[in-house]
């Protein structure tokens, strides 16, 4: 009877276990790879939305600036026509009405790096829930702010400006101004149209209706400094902090 080879058993186990260790370091190596790659967008887009919120933290304080600004010119006219304080030159009287002219811009509110997150669904890009949740609270308070911004602007084109238009001269209003309100460091170069007519625009202020506009203007600051912008502040200010702590979190293991 014709004896069967031997099989070499141990070099066959060997083989295969380095087989099955390569196959598994394969998907090892794979799967780090897209840990890699998942955890270098994460990086960009923490530091992207990080740049965004400080630029919108430079806008809220720049707003309080100007929205106050506007407030307190609005309070001075009625304070002149109410006779509570002495009433200035007609050329102080214009340049405060100016003032009040001027309208909140909800566009500069839009973040777009955090509407494109959201927009596109990819908010699980940030590994970190509790940012994600800050991040989504801080998106309703700036639909806060430009709900009140809107506002201010239907406010200004529906009711303002019909009754500038009617009542005051627009052309030496707008001669009058010289800087943005609450930002002296930004001039602007007025418009000229040619007319040397002057109007007493101290009149105007006796008159109810223009009254009754500057309280509704007032109002409308009102809803921006005391409820628009104070939500933003908190979450802006919480959203910036765990994002530093994850940037400088992530550079650290880089």
């Amino acid at each position: 009877m014709k004896q069967g080879k031997n099989i070499p058993w141990p070099r066959i186990l060997a083989e295969g276990t380095i087989i099955v260790a390569s196959i598994l370091l394969a998907f090892w190596i794979d799967a780090w790879w897209e840990g890699r790659q998942a955890n270098a967008t994460e990086d960009v887009v923490l530091q992207t939305l990080l740049d965004d919120l400080l630029a919108k933290r430079e806008l809220l304080n720049e707003r309080n600036r100007f929205v106050g600004a506007i407030r307190e010119s609005a309070e001075t006219l009625l304070r002149i026509s109410s006779g509570k304080v002495k009433s200035p030159s007609e050329g102080a009287i214009d340049e405060l009405i100016g003032d009040t002219w001027w309208v909140s811009n909800e566009a500069q509110w839009t973040s777009a790096p955090l509407e494109s997150l959201v927009a596109s669904g990819n908010l699980s890009l940030i590994s970190n829930p509790e940012l994600v949740q800050s991040l989504e609270a801080l998106r309703v308070a700036i639909e806060r702010v430009k709900y009140h911004s809107r506002n201010d602007q239907d406010f200004h084109t529906r009711t303002m400006t019909p009754f500038m238009i009617e009542h005051a001269d627009m052309a030496q209003i707008s001669i009058s101004m010289k800087h943005r309100p609450g930002q002296p460091e930004i001039a602007i170069t007025p418009n000229d149209y040619g007319f040397d007519r002057r109007r007493r625009h101290s009149e105007m202020l006796v008159r109810v209706a223009f009254q009754n506009l500057l309280i509704a203007k007032i109002e409308r600051c009102i809803d921006l400094l005391e409820i628009g912008h104070p939500g933003v502040e908190q979450h802006l200010t919480t959203a910036i902090h765990m994002l530093e702590a994850e940037v400088g979190a992530a550079t650290a293991v880089h």
